[in-house]
């Protein structure tokens, strides 16, 4: 049976427990330009518009499939211990069955597979290709919304060079700079909120897709601006003020993190306001604090949840503030794992203390250093590998490792020995200082000192 993979941070289990003991955590080819006015009949789809559609969140998948390293709203990536044409078949023909229509354009060779397909305004994508082990396949299985690529806002001195279901493709005689400017004007009078960029790639979004949009010059087009839309549809609806320093959201683990010059003050009435208008309610009259940072817990109707984290980087000046998306079904899941824990602990002796020693890499900047809670900073790009470090040592001494997340951008991992046990996370979006955090609990922790 495949399951959703539910990612418990440590620091959401630290806030929840909160909580709990507060008692206060409640229930393709180039067309004609569309004119600029031009825009998609349909409303942009929400998360509940896209499992309608197609819910990859309990689709079956090829009998002897792993563990789906990727299951979201909008996407879902596995290996499988099958042929390649059995595995893209197996898919095919649970869209065709769902009444979706593949598009022209399907191609299923020894090395590769793909298709696209559509069903009531949506677009969704499937390839599978050779997983790296003889008789293994990986699939992968995208949505990329319900956005007519062909039907968004242009500013009118654009050339269509290419104008495909999943990319559109755009020339301009005009600067860079021009066309950014006109372009991410019309987005946003539509309707197309700012959601991060990442050198000339901008995001936007709508509900619950985001669009994306490069715009940069083209050496190989004599120096002329290019320009490009994708789409993809998102997990969670997480609004974030365009007055940021920099933005970035994961979907993996449906999160928003950000840096802004505003205050807490200024941030805090930002998701007050904007999330009460869209059915969401503070559990609290005033933020809590936890160590050093302060937050927000909000509730809708469906008892989905949406945790606010906030921060003062006081070296870089900014606030940092991160959003989380939790369902009800993934917060009672979360909640009765602590209760169990914690009963499990409840009255039992704590084992006398040892000192664990963590290593820490040259030139790491420390944040924290208590007997239980020891954080500090690398370079960004180097959280992954300051984490590898502390993995092995801890191994090495005999720890068992228990992997929850570990990406190039984010890591929980736990380890236990007996009563003991040793959280490591770490955050490294890629535009900021790596965070690393070792939480003891039975243990001291101790910076080990470096040979």
């Amino acid at each position: 049976m495949n399951r959703h993979v539910i990612h418990t941070p440590r620091s959401l289990l630290r806030s929840w427990g909160f909580w709990l003991v507060c008692g206060c955590l409640v229930g393709g080819s180039a067309s004609g330009l569309p004119a600029a006015d031009k825009v998609p009949a349909a409303k942009v789809a929400t998360v509940a518009d896209a499992m309608k559609e197609l819910n990859l969140l309990t689709l079956p998948v090829v009998k002897g499939a792993e563990e789906p390293v990727n299951r979201t709203v909008g996407s879902i990536s596995y290996n499988a211990k099958a042929d390649l044409k059995t595995a893209f078949e197996f898919h095919q023909q649970q869209l065709l069955k769902a009444k979706w229509s593949e598009l022209p354009g399907s191609a299923v060779t020894d090395q590769y597979a793909s298709g696209t397909f559509s069903h009531n305004g949506f677009l969704a994508s499937l390839a599978a290709s050779p997983a790296g082990e003889p008789g293994q396949v990986n699939v992968s299985l995208r949505l990329h919304g319900n956005v007519d690529l062909q039907k968004l806002p242009l500013p009118g001195n654009l050339k269509a060079v290419y104008v495909g279901p999943q990319v559109a493709m755009y020339s301009s005689e005009e600067s860079v700079e021009k066309t950014v400017a006109a372009s991410h004007k019309l987005l946003q009078e539509k309707g197309w909120i700012p959601y991060g960029k990442a050198g000339d790639v901008q995001f936007f979004r709508q509900n619950a897709v985001i669009l994306t949009a490069n715009i940069s010059a083209a050496p190989a087009q004599m120096g002329k601006t290019m320009l490009s839309f994708s789409a993809e549809q998102i997990s969670a609806e997480i609004p974030a003020p365009t007055e940021n320093v920099q933005l970035q959201y994961s979907d993996s683990t449906k999160e928003v993190l950000f840096d802004t010059k505003q205050s807490e003050d200024d941030i805090e009435k930002f998701y007050r306001d904007t999330l009460a208008k869209q059915g969401w309610k503070a559990t609290t009259e005033k933020p809590f604090s936890i160590d050093w940072k302060h937050g927000l817990i909000f509730l809708n109707e469906a008892k989905d949840m949406l945790e606010l984290e906030m921060y003062e980087v006081k070296d870089e000046g900014v606030l940092r503030v991160t959003v989380r998306h939790y369902t009800k079904a993934e917060r009672d899941l979360i909640e009765a794992e602590l209760k169990k824990a914690l009963e499990a602990k409840k009255n039992k002796p704590m084992p006398k203390l040892g000192t664990v020693k963590i290593p820490f890499p040259a030139g790491a900047q420390s944040t924290e250093t208590t007997e239980k809670n020891l954080e500090f900073t690398v370079p960004t790009g180097k959280g992954k590998a300051a984490a590898a470090a502390i993995r092995k040592a801890l191994t090495d001494a005999g720890w068992e490792e228990s992997v929850l997340s570990a990406d190039d951008n984010l890591g929980v991992i736990e380890f236990k020995k007996d009563e003991l046990e040793i959280s490591l996370n770490y955050v490294d979006p890629g535009f900021i200082p790596a965070e690393i955090t070792v939480k003891g609990t039975g243990v001291k922790l101790e910076k080990a000192k470096n040979k």
